[in-house]
């Protein structure tokens, strides 16, 4: 009878326990339903929290402060924006039906939370607004226009007690507004996060464009009583400055560079010993009797024919206003030889009748022997097999000889060590100096000539020139 008992007792507790259970459910159930109408204090909207606030009352809350103004930080200036002034645009009913979609998606989970007594799963709810993003881009245009400072670039100033040719330029700072507004649209739709650090971009002083060189050396020779002609090439874009290029001149000692060419091209192997004199004397001594020899080399011992040959030879190269009608102290019986350059009648420069060229053709042959030593250029092309990289080498190691009697010219506005292939020339109213510069920022032609017409030039005002013209050249490579 006592066991009878016990055991109903035990089926009656588990009845009772199972209907409280049950009980349990239904009244969290049913508190659970009408709870879908409230916004559960662990999920945000806009950022912000609402402690199971019903979600009307709560979007109503958001609208408010989704209308305050934003701060905009440019550095230490803030710069207000008004929601309104965009066409700000909360869209409270389509975001309330985001929330209830939500709860319905994730009432059987939030449900089974409930019931272990554990609140709905974190969750920021993305709200739905419109503005216009032309005017907020118009807004940071005006705000940058107002505070951006671009940065100034470098300049070239003529200082002759001044080492460096270029003055540095400023940097500066400018809005970023296409990085800047994804900050911006998470500001606005958000009730608490009203503030942004702008995208502000440092910019670097951008350094002299080769117009702004051009122009410094163009007011430079200006101060120089008499005829200049300036060419410059970058031997790795192409970009030309040409300053009075075509200006017939003497061909003085640069004419020996081409000299050089056509021995090279004359010989069918390595000079020889004498020969490798001849060459050396005649660019690094200013050896005329050398350069005569090798002119007679060329004319198969006759110094006429060697003349003729390396004008042929520059012709066929295209340097049309280039040409030798006679040796270093020798006249000819032939009349001077029209071209362009000496057509012009505008500049009075005298040039020898005999012997002439030009700066830009100067400048080419130079350019020539560079993209030769580099396997490539206008020589291998018009004579092909008859030049090698390897002779165009020894013709710059020739040219990278120095007389150390010699003016400095160009070689005096660059830094101590570096490499420059040049040749001087001069004669009682000429003064030039070709040559090709190699720099870590760049290879580049340089070729100059002065020249005051039958009267004596001074050497003295024409090195400081020189000296100024090579400096920002090399400055402009080298920044």
């Amino acid at each position: 009878m006592l066991e009878y008992s016990s055991r109903r007792r035990s089926r009656t507790l588990r009845t009772l326990g199972i209907l409280a259970v049950i009980v349990y459910v239904i009244w969290q159930f049913i508190s659970f339903q009408l709870s879908l109408t409230q916004l559960p204090a662990t999920w945000r909207i806009a950022d912000e929290s609402f402690k199971d606030l019903p979600i009307d009352v709560a979007l109503q809350q958001v609208s408010i402060d989704l209308q305050q103004p934003i701060a905009l930080q440019y550095f230490t200036n803030t710069i207000t924006l008004q929601p309104g002034s965009i066409d700000f645009a909360f869209d409270a009913d389509q975001t309330a039906q985001t929330i209830h979609a939500l709860r319905s998606q994730n009432s059987l989970i939030d449900f089974m939370r409930r019931l272990i007594f554990q609140p709905p799963a974190p969750r920021d709810v993305a709200i739905t607004a419109n503005y216009s993003a032309e005017k907020v881009r118009a807004a940071l245009a005006e705000f940058g226009s107002r505070l951006d400072q671009p940065a100034q670039p470098a300049k070239f100033q003529i200082d002759p007690a001044n080492a460096n040719a270029i003055a540095r330029g400023q940097d500066g700072y400018q809005l970023n507004i296409i990085q800047s507004m994804k900050p911006i649209d998470a500001a606005l739709k958000s009730a608490t996060q009203r503030e942004v650090m702008l995208v502000i971009e440092h910019q670097l002083a951008p350094p002299p464009s080769i117009d702004q060189l051009q122009q410094y050396i163009k007011d430079r020779i200006a101060q120089f009583p008499g005829n200049a002609s300036v060419f410059i090439k970058d031997l790795q874009t192409g970009q030309e400055i040409d300053l009075n290029p075509n200006v017939a001149y003497s061909g003085l000692g640069v004419m020996k560079i081409a000299i050089m060419v056509e021995t090279f091209r004359k010989l069918d192997a390595a000079p020889d010993v004498t020969t490798t004199m001849r060459l050396t004397t005649s660019i690094v001594a200013e050896n005329n009797f050398s350069a005569n020899s090798l002119v007679q080399l060329i004319g198969d011992n006759d110094v006429n024919r060697g003349v003729d040959m390396v004008s042929a030879s520059l012709h066929n190269l295209g340097l049309a206003n280039t040409f030798m009608l006679a040796a270093y102290g020798y006249t000819s019986t032939l009349p001077t030889l029209i071209t362009p350059a000496n057509s012009i009648t505008t500049t009075n420069v005298d040039p020898d009748p005999y012997m002439q060229t030009t700066a830009i053709d100067t400048g080419l042959l130079l350019e020539a022997i560079y993209q030769c030593n580099r396997n490539g250029g206008m020589l291998m092309v018009v004579y092909p097999d008859k030049f090698t990289s390897n002779e165009c080498d020894q013709i710059l190691n020739i040219l990278k000889q120095t007389d150390p009697n010699a003016p400095s010219a160009l070689r005096g506005g660059l830094p101590a060590g570096t490499s420059i292939a040049h040749k001087i020339g001069a004669n009682a109213d000429t003064r030039a100096d070709a040559s090709i510069v190699f720099s870590p920022g760049g290879d580049f032609v340089l070729v100059v000539f002065f020249n005051t017409p039958n009267q004596p030039l001074d050497w003295n005002a024409v090195n400081p020139i020189m000296a100024d013209v090579a400096r920002a050249v090399y400055q402009f490579f080298n920044p």
